[in-house]
């Protein structure tokens, strides 16, 4: 568009602001609504020829002059032309919601078209989004909701000393000289004068961040209509100081995580010079770090200079730093005058009536008023007030906050909590939110590292590893009894468990020559516990791996040797332990029989666990720089006796359900409290998920991936047929020369241990590569904090992602682990029954990976959370409904929900807090 153009299209706006009309004003006179003008000024309708003839008799210009539309270049020149902070402590951007008693008269901004949209076609997809976000967080999430509230008019100073300008002499008088902008001027102006290097400084409460605000939505609508200009964004430096990278590494991250922009496009718009930083909170950076912090801003100013750059600072802080910035121009927002402060209460009538007078006999209270924040403080701590009453609030900051959240928490419409319960909660958020430098809170961002290095936190990683352990436990307690089937009316087999359930008839008949198992009383489905045992432990250390693990000449090396120790250990103690006890019970040809039956069983079962799993986390631990803490003596005997009962547990309901002889369920319970106490206590079954507890990554979004999907499928094909041979190798060897050497004969144990080999083998590859192509398909991440709409919705959608996902891929998992088994058992085992069996093992199988899927993609997220809040709330630092004590206190102007998100309501509220929780925790 031309400059002809944009002036003829400018003149319907322009006629309408030299006749004194508003578009609100104009759409009354004509008796339509507000969007019919806006829609006009846009070019997007066209008036009726009545309404045309009107608008021209209403304006005194012949329509023909009119009818030409603005564009939205002019938008932004519809906006109030006076920069002016809300009179409520709600201010900057986190500042407190309007209170009712002490509110003056509001000065509502009645020219903030709020719901205006560009009518330009984006030509850049994705920076029109940036844009969106940007409009959706911080102008109509929390520059429009104040936009209604009493506003004051800022001033502001120059003070072209406070930068460090390179071409600065210790002469240059004009750099010293400081002067005051006109009444009215507004921020974006002085930005243009500053070339868009500018420094706003202020003091607590000033209004600082609120100039952010608004610099920032008139920057973003000249975004929007150039392409050419770069993305205007605001970002909080607080969060710089927990890595200390260089900026443009931090602004790339910070567009990563809170902006959602992926890493490759965020890259490239940093280093492209495509985004603009509005760099807000250089005081709230941590004391020891913020010089540095300076050094890193000035460092990406050399690199890249021709960039604007906003910085927002308070002034005694910015002052104090032994360097200052590199910027053009610095201004001071400054303090309210007498004047503004007697016409602010003066508005309010009889209500501050005490406050006037407290103000004319005590010079320090009037200069505590001096800016919005606290004036509208003391205006609802004052209202109401006798004067006697008045005079015993003393002009300290810290008393005059304490009587204004004192008042709020003793309103009548108090309901739920007792403001003795409300100030050491909100101290304790705030302490926190402070010490992880936060201005907004999320409860699903809550990590157990708020619990600190205390007893707290060991107590609550090793409950989120019972738990989810135990869920696995339960799982495979019960899979196994429904397999092994057992004593039922005389007969014994597996025909009384999941196999006859789909056909197989009584007993072991169904396994043909198989029914002898593997021997020394481990018969038919006894025997099959350990394919089921070996396929979910290893599909449960797959899925819980970020890839498909490499399995070299060393990782296979490794997994032997530790599985043969761990083979030996187990077997060794239990068929010692097992003997006299079976002697006991049916003499000592059936104790030794059992006994080293027994110890054979699980000593085969937890090498090959122990074994194969270490050979797969191999790769993985190699690369881990620190080795995780491991749990002591205590720990694990306390894990093993949990997962022991609560997986004999399981298995003796099913076989009760089944209704298998009691003495049979009795024996096997035993020996599945044995298998999960020393598997899962001691041999690694805690660690199957790894980094437990340790970081809460909720799953809110998910994504899938067709083309990453299949330009990995290569790599992970070959990875996955890797796995299938080693661990069909495996099991067929230790099956094979176990069974040949001491219970049959060897053409039997090397047929039986070459059926189990294939059917693990086949199971495990095909799980390992359904695994791969999940994991280079599906991606989670967490929410943008602009789509959280209410609290804790990344939490409840990490729980229904994981089921939903779940319900998807474990059907696919069951069915083709149930074609593996229907050709291991039927090609290699030559069994009649094979569709029996493969059936089955799809059911059992199906399930198992619902469970797994869950737990890793999504329900580890949900678990840690809910239970990291239970050790909050039993330490003291929240109540147990937390979400409707965060409303509580929100309906009492201490915090403003952002979203799904809270923040409080300014600062120096949030700093008061802090404070009192740390008084709390150091009486002295």
């Amino acid at each position: 568009m031309d400059k002809s153009e944009k002036k003829e299209r400018g003149v319907l706006r322009r006629a309408r602001r030299q006749h004194g009309f508003t578009q609100s004003s104009l759409a009354a006179e004509l008796d339509v609504d507000v969007q019919t003008v806006r829609s006009w000024e846009r070019a997007g309708r066209l008036p009726s020829v009545r309404t045309q003839k009107r608008i021209a008799e209403v304006l005194g210009m012949p329509w023909e002059e009119l009818a030409v539309f603005t564009s939205v270049l002019d938008e932004a020149e519809d906006e109030d032309r006076t920069d002016e902070y809300s009179l409520t402590p709600e201010m900057e951007t986190d500042s407190p919601t309007p209170t009712s008693e002490a509110t003056p008269l509001p000065i509502v901004d009645e020219q903030a078209d709020w719901d205006q949209e560009p009518v330009t076609v984006p030509r850049d997809i994705n920076r029109y989004r940036i844009l969106q976000r940007i409009r959706s967080r911080w102008i109509f999430g929390v520059l429009k909701p104040l936009s209604a509230t009493p506003l004051i008019p800022l001033r502001f100073q120059q003070r072209p000393d406070a930068t460090a300008n390179p071409w600065r002499t210790s002469h240059d008088f004009s750099q010293k000289m400081t002067f005051s902008y006109p009444e009215g001027t507004q921020i974006i102006d002085v930005f243009d004068e500053a070339s868009g290097e500018l420094l706003i400084l202020g003091e607590a409460g000033s209004g600082k961040s609120t100039l952010l605000l608004k610099l920032t939505q008139s920057l973003v609508k000249r975004a929007l209509n150039d392409d050419q200009l770069p993305i205007p964004i605001i970002f909080n430096l607080p969060s710089w100081a927990q890595k200390r990278a260089p900026l443009i590494d931090w602004l790339i991250e910070e567009l990563n995580l809170k902006y959602q922009v992926p890493v490759a496009l965020a890259r490239t718009l940093v280093t492209n010079d495509q985004v603009f930083p509005l760099l807000d909170g250089l005081d709230e950076v941590d004391l020891p770090v913020r010089p540095a912090c300076v050094e890193a801003i000035n460092a990406y100013r050399q690199e890249h200079g021709l960039v604007p750059l906003v910085v927002c600072c308070r002034s005694a802080d910015y002052n104090a730093l032994p360097e200052g910035l590199v910027l053009g121009n610095a201004i001071v927002v400054q303090p309210l005058t007498h004047q503004q402060i007697d016409d602010y209460v003066s508005r309010s009538g009889e209500d501050l009536a005490a406050m006037r007078v407290a103000l004319q006999a005590d010079e320090d209270l009037q200069e505590m008023a001096s800016t919005p924040l606290m004036l509208s403080i003391l205006a609802y701590s004052y209202g109401d007030m006798t004067p006697e009453e008045a005079q015993e609030l003393h002009s300290s900051r810290a008393i005059v906050l304490d009587q204004y959240i004192e008042r709020l928490l003793r309103r009548e419409t108090r309901q739920h909590y007792p403001p003795e319960q409300i100030k050491p909660w909100l101290s304790w958020l705030a302490w926190q939110m402070r010490k992880h430098n936060q201005t907004e809170f999320y409860i699903e961002r809550m990590q157990p590292d708020w619990l600190g290095n205390s007893p707290q936190l060991h107590g609550y990683q090793r409950t989120v590893i019972r738990f989810i352990t135990v869920l696995q436990c339960i799982v495979l307690g019960a899979l196994a009894a429904w397999l092994k089937g057992g004593l039922k009316n005389g007969v014994v087999g597996s025909g009384n468990g999941i196999l006859g359930l789909f056909g197989g008839g009584e007993g072991n008949t169904m396994m043909g020559w198989m029914a002898p198992g593997i021997g020394g009383g481990s018969q038919g489905g006894a025997s099959l516990i350990i394919i089921l045992s070996i396929v979910i432990w290893l599909v449960t250390i797959l899925v819980g791996s970020p890839s498909i693990p490499t399995l070299t000449p060393q990782a296979i090396r490794y997994g032997l040797f530790s599985g043969l120790r761990a083979g030996f250990k187990l077997g060794g103690v239990i068929s010692i332990i097992g003997i006299p006890f079976f002697s006991i019970v049916g003499g000592i040809q059936h104790g030794i029989s059992y006994g080293l039956g027994i110890g054979f069983f699980l000593g085969i079962l937890m090498g090959l666990l122990r074994g194969m799993g270490a050979g797969l986390r191999y790769e993985e631990q190699q690369k881990e720089p620190v080795p995780a803490k491991k749990a002591s003596f205590t720990d694990r005997v306390i894990d093993g006796l949990t997962f022991g009962v609560f997986g004999a547990l399981s298995f003796m309901v099913v076989e009760e359900l089944l209704q298998v002889s009691q003495q049979s369920t009795l024996i096997y319970s035993c020996i599945v409290f044995l298998f999960f106490f020393a598997a899962y206590g001691f041999g690694g079954g805690t660690n199957l998920f790894p980094a437990l507890a340790q970081t809460i990554k909720p799953a809110e979004t998910v994504l899938w991936s067709w083309s990453h999907m299949f330009g990995d499928m290569k790599e992970n094909s070959k990875k996955s047929v890797l796995v299938a041979l080693v661990t069909g190798i495996c099991v067929s060897v230790v099956i094979a020369s176990v069974t040949s050497l001491f219970f049959f004969n060897v053409r039997y144990g090397i047929r039986y241990g070459l059926v189990f080999g294939t059917i693990s083998g086949l199971i495990v590859g095909i799980a390992a590569f359904l695994t791969s192509m999940l994991q280079s398909g599906w991606s989670s991440t967490i929410l943008p904090p602009e789509k959280h709409t209410k609290p804790n919705e990344g939490i409840l959608r990490s729980g229904r992602n994981a089921l939903i996902g779940a319900c998807f891929f474990a059907p696919i998992g069951g069915v083709a682990s149930g074609l593996a088994c229907g050709i291991g058992f039927g090609l290699i085992g030559r069994l009649p029954a094979w569709p029996v069996m493969g059936m089955a093992f799809a059911v059992m199988l199906a399930i198992m990976f619902f469970v797994i899927f869950v737990i890793a993609h999504g329900g580890i997220a949900w678990i840690e959370h809910y239970t990291l809040r239970w050790y909050f709330w039993r330490a003291g630092f929240m109540p147990l409904r937390f979400v409707r004590f965060l409303e509580t206190v929100q309906a009492d102007a201490l915090v403003r929900k952002v979203g799904g998100g809270y923040m409080f309501t300014h600062r120096l509220i949030q700093e008061h807090f802090a404070r009192l929780y740390e008084r709390q925790d150091d009486p002295s």
